[in-house]
Protein backbone atom coordinates (compact mmCIF):
# COMPACT_ATOMS: atom_id res chain seq x y z
CA UNK A 1 0.00 0.00 0.00
CA UNK A 2 3.17 2.26 0.03
CA UNK A 3 2.22 2.99 -3.98
CA UNK A 4 -0.20 5.56 -4.27
CA UNK A 5 -2.95 4.32 -7.00
CA UNK A 6 -5.31 6.82 -8.91
CA UNK A 7 -8.42 5.40 -9.67
CA UNK A 8 -10.91 8.27 -11.15
CA UNK A 9 -14.59 7.40 -10.56
CA UNK A 10 -16.10 10.47 -12.57
CA UNK A 11 -19.99 10.39 -12.31
CA UNK A 12 -21.57 13.32 -14.19
CA UNK A 13 -24.60 14.01 -16.62
CA UNK A 14 -22.49 16.01 -19.09
CA UNK A 15 -19.17 16.36 -20.13
CA UNK A 16 -16.86 18.23 -21.92
CA UNK A 17 -14.73 17.00 -24.98
CA UNK A 18 -12.43 19.69 -25.86
CA UNK A 19 -9.91 22.69 -24.38
CA UNK A 20 -12.13 24.90 -26.62
CA UNK A 21 -15.57 23.55 -24.44
CA UNK A 22 -14.38 23.94 -21.22
CA UNK A 23 -13.24 27.28 -21.96
CA UNK A 24 -16.62 28.38 -22.89
CA UNK A 25 -17.99 26.78 -19.75
CA UNK A 26 -16.13 29.32 -17.55
CA UNK A 27 -17.17 31.79 -20.50
CA UNK A 28 -20.92 30.93 -20.22
CA UNK A 29 -21.14 31.06 -16.90
CA UNK A 30 -19.39 34.47 -16.30
CA UNK A 31 -22.86 36.50 -16.81
CA UNK A 32 -24.53 34.88 -13.92
CA UNK A 33 -25.27 37.38 -11.08
CA UNK A 34 -27.48 37.14 -8.05
CA UNK A 35 -30.32 39.73 -6.59
CA UNK A 36 -28.70 39.74 -3.37
CA UNK A 37 -25.17 40.36 -1.43
CA UNK A 38 -24.08 39.19 1.80
CA UNK A 39 -27.28 36.93 2.65
CA UNK A 40 -28.16 33.70 3.56
CA UNK A 41 -31.58 31.95 3.14
CA UNK A 42 -33.19 28.88 3.67
CA UNK A 43 -35.17 26.96 1.42
CA UNK A 44 -37.92 23.79 1.44
CA UNK A 45 -36.56 21.47 -0.75
CA UNK A 46 -37.49 17.74 -1.72
CA UNK A 47 -34.98 14.31 -0.73
CA UNK A 48 -36.45 11.66 -3.16
CA UNK A 49 -34.40 8.33 -3.51
CA UNK A 50 -31.46 10.84 -2.07
CA UNK A 51 -31.93 13.06 -5.03
CA UNK A 52 -31.45 16.57 -3.85
CA UNK A 53 -34.74 18.37 -6.09
CA UNK A 54 -34.45 21.91 -5.48
CA UNK A 55 -37.98 23.67 -6.24
CA UNK A 56 -37.51 26.85 -7.93
CA UNK A 57 -39.36 29.38 -10.31
CA UNK A 58 -38.88 30.14 -13.57
CA UNK A 59 -41.35 32.48 -16.02
CA UNK A 60 -44.17 32.05 -13.19
CA UNK A 61 -43.83 28.03 -12.59
CA UNK A 62 -42.90 26.12 -10.34
CA UNK A 63 -39.85 23.93 -11.57
CA UNK A 64 -37.83 20.75 -10.22
CA UNK A 65 -34.20 21.10 -10.46
CA UNK A 66 -31.70 18.01 -9.44
CA UNK A 67 -28.39 19.60 -7.69
CA UNK A 68 -25.85 18.29 -9.47
CA UNK A 69 -22.33 19.21 -8.38
CA UNK A 70 -21.14 17.09 -11.10
CA UNK A 71 -22.40 18.76 -13.71
CA UNK A 72 -20.39 21.90 -14.65
CA UNK A 73 -23.56 23.66 -16.27
CA UNK A 74 -27.07 23.23 -16.24
CA UNK A 75 -29.18 20.33 -18.13
CA UNK A 76 -32.78 20.91 -19.50
CA UNK A 77 -34.33 17.36 -19.60
CA UNK A 78 -38.03 19.09 -21.57
CA UNK A 79 -38.33 20.37 -24.64
CA UNK A 80 -36.99 23.80 -25.94
CA UNK A 81 -39.26 26.50 -24.74
CA UNK A 82 -39.78 30.17 -25.82
CA UNK A 83 -37.97 31.68 -22.75
CA UNK A 84 -34.64 30.12 -23.67
CA UNK A 85 -32.00 33.14 -25.22
CA UNK A 86 -29.26 31.37 -27.11
CA UNK A 87 -26.13 32.74 -26.21
CA UNK A 88 -24.02 31.75 -29.12
CA UNK A 89 -24.58 30.48 -32.66
CA UNK A 90 -22.34 28.30 -32.39
CA UNK A 91 -22.58 24.51 -30.88
CA UNK A 92 -20.09 22.83 -29.10
CA UNK A 93 -19.90 18.98 -28.95
CA UNK A 94 -20.66 17.11 -25.44
CA UNK A 95 -20.43 13.16 -24.73
CA UNK A 96 -21.69 10.92 -22.25
CA UNK A 97 -21.39 7.58 -20.36
CA UNK A 98 -22.04 5.81 -23.79
CA UNK A 99 -19.57 7.81 -25.64
CA UNK A 100 -22.26 9.26 -27.76
CA UNK A 101 -21.55 12.33 -28.40
CA UNK A 102 -23.60 15.16 -30.03
CA UNK A 103 -23.39 19.12 -30.72
CA UNK A 104 -25.48 21.42 -28.18
CA UNK A 105 -25.84 24.74 -28.48
CA UNK A 106 -25.74 26.44 -25.04
CA UNK A 107 -28.76 28.41 -23.47
CA UNK A 108 -29.49 30.56 -20.69
CA UNK A 109 -32.27 30.98 -17.52
CA UNK A 110 -33.66 34.27 -18.17
CA UNK A 111 -34.42 34.02 -14.85
CA UNK A 112 -34.49 31.49 -11.89
CA UNK A 113 -36.10 32.35 -8.20
CA UNK A 114 -34.50 29.96 -5.44
CA UNK A 115 -36.04 30.95 -2.71
CA UNK A 116 -35.35 35.12 -1.60
CA UNK A 117 -32.73 34.76 -4.22
CA UNK A 118 -33.24 35.50 -8.10
CA UNK A 119 -30.04 34.09 -10.12
CA UNK A 120 -30.09 35.52 -13.62
CA UNK A 121 -28.18 34.47 -16.78
CA UNK A 122 -27.81 30.63 -15.91
CA UNK A 123 -26.34 28.51 -18.44
CA UNK A 124 -27.45 25.08 -19.80
CA UNK A 125 -28.04 22.95 -22.66
CA UNK A 126 -31.65 21.43 -23.59
CA UNK A 127 -31.65 17.44 -23.68
CA UNK A 128 -35.05 15.44 -23.14
CA UNK A 129 -33.77 11.79 -24.14
CA UNK A 130 -33.41 11.48 -20.24
CA UNK A 131 -37.14 12.78 -19.57
CA UNK A 132 -38.24 8.80 -20.35
CA UNK A 133 -35.83 7.94 -17.60
CA UNK A 134 -35.22 10.17 -14.71
CA UNK A 135 -39.80 9.21 -14.10
CA UNK A 136 -40.97 13.06 -13.86
CA UNK A 137 -38.66 13.82 -10.78
CA UNK A 138 -37.24 16.53 -11.75
CA UNK A 139 -36.91 18.77 -15.14
CA UNK A 140 -33.62 19.78 -15.12
CA UNK A 141 -30.29 20.09 -13.54
CA UNK A 142 -28.58 22.68 -11.64
CA UNK A 143 -24.56 22.10 -11.54
CA UNK A 144 -21.10 23.18 -9.90
CA UNK A 145 -20.89 26.56 -11.44
CA UNK A 146 -23.42 28.15 -8.73
CA UNK A 147 -20.49 26.99 -6.22
CA UNK A 148 -17.82 28.66 -8.73
CA UNK A 149 -19.79 31.73 -8.85
CA UNK A 150 -19.39 32.13 -4.64
CA UNK A 151 -22.20 30.99 -3.32
CA UNK A 152 -22.27 28.45 -0.26
CA UNK A 153 -24.50 25.19 0.51
CA UNK A 154 -25.77 22.99 3.22
CA UNK A 155 -27.90 19.98 2.60
CA UNK A 156 -30.03 18.72 5.80
CA UNK A 157 -31.25 15.70 3.98
CA UNK A 158 -33.23 15.35 7.30
CA UNK A 159 -35.52 17.90 7.49
CA UNK A 160 -35.16 18.58 3.75
CA UNK A 161 -33.40 21.77 3.87
CA UNK A 162 -31.07 23.61 1.57
CA UNK A 163 -29.19 27.00 3.27
CA UNK A 164 -27.91 29.22 0.61
CA UNK A 165 -24.97 32.01 1.24
CA UNK A 166 -22.78 34.05 -0.17
CA UNK A 167 -21.05 34.85 2.75
CA UNK A 168 -17.77 33.03 3.41
CA UNK A 169 -16.41 31.05 6.52
CA UNK A 170 -20.39 31.08 7.06
CA UNK A 171 -20.70 27.37 8.47
CA UNK A 172 -17.61 27.75 9.76
CA UNK A 173 -18.31 27.78 13.58
CA UNK A 174 -20.25 24.45 13.17
CA UNK A 175 -17.59 22.77 11.31
CA UNK A 176 -15.05 22.94 14.13
CA UNK A 177 -14.05 19.73 15.31
CA UNK A 178 -16.04 17.72 12.60
CA UNK A 179 -14.22 15.83 10.23
CA UNK A 180 -14.62 17.61 6.83
CA UNK A 181 -13.54 16.76 3.25
CA UNK A 182 -11.59 19.05 0.82
CA UNK A 183 -11.72 18.89 -2.37
CA UNK A 184 -9.77 20.27 -5.38
CA UNK A 185 -11.21 21.14 -9.08
CA UNK A 186 -10.63 19.33 -12.14
CA UNK A 187 -10.83 21.72 -15.37
CA UNK A 188 -13.71 23.05 -15.52
CA UNK A 189 -16.35 22.63 -12.22
CA UNK A 190 -15.23 19.11 -11.29
CA UNK A 191 -14.63 18.79 -7.65
CA UNK A 192 -12.47 16.03 -6.95
CA UNK A 193 -12.33 14.18 -3.16
CA UNK A 194 -9.31 11.91 -2.07
CA UNK A 195 -10.65 8.84 -0.55
CA UNK A 196 -7.98 6.76 1.43
CA UNK A 197 -9.25 2.91 0.69
CA UNK A 198 -7.69 -0.38 1.71
CA UNK A 199 -6.52 -0.98 -2.07
CA UNK A 200 -5.30 2.43 -2.23
CA UNK A 201 -6.23 6.24 -3.07
CA UNK A 202 -9.25 6.57 -5.34
CA UNK A 203 -9.59 10.34 -6.79
CA UNK A 204 -13.82 10.48 -7.05
CA UNK A 205 -16.03 13.21 -8.07
CA UNK A 206 -18.24 14.86 -5.41
CA UNK A 207 -21.34 14.31 -7.19
CA UNK A 208 -25.27 14.84 -5.91
CA UNK A 209 -26.62 13.79 -9.30
CA UNK A 210 -25.39 10.12 -9.03
CA UNK A 211 -29.01 8.43 -8.31
CA UNK A 212 -28.41 5.43 -5.82
CA UNK A 213 -24.94 5.13 -5.90
CA UNK A 214 -23.04 6.14 -2.56
CA UNK A 215 -19.72 5.09 -3.40
CA UNK A 216 -19.27 4.39 -6.74
CA UNK A 217 -16.27 2.11 -8.12
CA UNK A 218 -16.38 0.75 -11.76
CA UNK A 219 -15.32 -2.87 -12.47
CA UNK A 220 -13.83 -1.33 -16.48
CA UNK A 221 -11.54 0.75 -13.86
CA UNK A 222 -10.50 -1.59 -11.65
CA UNK A 223 -9.40 -3.98 -14.73
CA UNK A 224 -7.13 -1.21 -16.16
CA UNK A 225 -5.88 -0.93 -12.71
CA UNK A 226 -5.12 -4.76 -12.49
CA UNK A 227 -3.25 -4.61 -15.85
CA UNK A 228 -0.82 -2.12 -14.01
CA UNK A 229 -0.97 -3.63 -10.76
CA UNK A 230 -1.23 -7.35 -10.89
CA UNK A 231 -0.22 -7.70 -7.34
CA UNK A 232 -2.56 -5.59 -5.97
CA UNK A 233 -5.37 -7.89 -7.14
CA UNK A 234 -4.86 -10.12 -4.11
CA UNK A 235 -6.15 -7.48 -1.90
CA UNK A 236 -8.88 -7.31 -3.68
CA UNK A 237 -9.69 -10.77 -4.07
CA UNK A 238 -9.63 -10.60 -0.37
CA UNK A 239 -12.03 -8.06 0.04
CA UNK A 240 -14.30 -9.50 -2.42
CA UNK A 241 -17.56 -11.41 -0.83
CA UNK A 242 -19.06 -12.48 -4.07
CA UNK A 243 -18.58 -11.68 -7.33
CA UNK A 244 -21.63 -12.44 -10.15
CA UNK A 245 -22.31 -11.65 -13.69
CA UNK A 246 -24.59 -8.53 -14.15
CA UNK A 247 -26.56 -6.48 -16.72
CA UNK A 248 -25.13 -2.98 -16.38
CA UNK A 249 -27.66 -0.52 -17.49
CA UNK A 250 -26.05 3.17 -18.06
CA UNK A 251 -28.49 6.04 -18.98
CA UNK A 252 -26.53 8.73 -20.69
CA UNK A 253 -28.03 12.30 -21.72
CA UNK A 254 -28.35 10.74 -25.21
CA UNK A 255 -30.04 7.64 -23.90
CA UNK A 256 -29.97 4.39 -22.58
CA UNK A 257 -26.77 1.58 -23.18
CA UNK A 258 -26.54 -2.05 -21.66
CA UNK A 259 -24.15 -4.37 -21.44
CA UNK A 260 -22.94 -7.53 -19.85
CA UNK A 261 -20.32 -7.31 -16.99
CA UNK A 262 -18.64 -9.15 -13.94
CA UNK A 263 -18.71 -7.69 -11.09
CA UNK A 264 -17.99 -7.95 -7.71
CA UNK A 265 -19.47 -7.46 -4.26
CA UNK A 266 -16.98 -5.66 -1.75
CA UNK A 267 -16.29 -4.80 1.54
CA UNK A 268 -14.37 -1.86 2.80
CA UNK A 269 -13.85 -2.42 6.67
CA UNK A 270 -12.98 1.53 6.59
CA UNK A 271 -12.79 3.99 3.90
CA UNK A 272 -11.50 7.63 4.34
CA UNK A 273 -12.93 11.02 2.39
CA UNK A 274 -9.99 13.11 3.18
CA UNK A 275 -10.71 13.81 7.06
CA UNK A 276 -14.49 11.96 6.72
CA UNK A 277 -14.21 8.31 7.83
CA UNK A 278 -16.79 5.46 7.04
CA UNK A 279 -17.14 2.31 8.05
CA UNK A 280 -18.20 -1.13 6.95
CA UNK A 281 -18.84 0.53 3.26
CA UNK A 282 -20.57 -2.27 1.01
CA UNK A 283 -20.21 -1.52 -2.75
CA UNK A 284 -21.05 -3.36 -5.91
CA UNK A 285 -18.82 -2.76 -9.27
CA UNK A 286 -21.09 -3.60 -11.51
CA UNK A 287 -24.67 -1.83 -11.09
CA UNK A 288 -27.64 -0.21 -12.26
CA UNK A 289 -27.04 3.77 -12.17
CA UNK A 290 -29.14 6.48 -13.38
CA UNK A 291 -25.95 8.60 -13.84
CA UNK A 292 -23.52 9.31 -16.50
CA UNK A 293 -19.55 9.47 -16.65
CA UNK A 294 -17.31 12.69 -17.19
CA UNK A 295 -15.83 11.51 -20.69
CA UNK A 296 -12.83 13.99 -20.52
Amino acid sequence: MNKKIIITALLSLIAMTSIVARNFIKTATAPICFSKKDFADTIKIKVIDGAIIVPVEIEGQTRNLLFDTGSPLGVWHRQKEDWMRQITMDSLTFGDINKKRRNQIIYQFPTIKMGNLQIDNYPMIVEDAMSEFICNRFDGVVGFNLVGKGLSFKFDTKDSLLIVTDRKKFFAEEEKGQPTAKYRMKRAYCPLVYVESPIGWIETVFDTGALNTWFDLPQEDLDRWFQKSPMKRKILDELTIQTDTSINSRVGIYGLSTDTIVGRFLHFPTIRIDKLPVNDLYITTAHLTETCFIDY
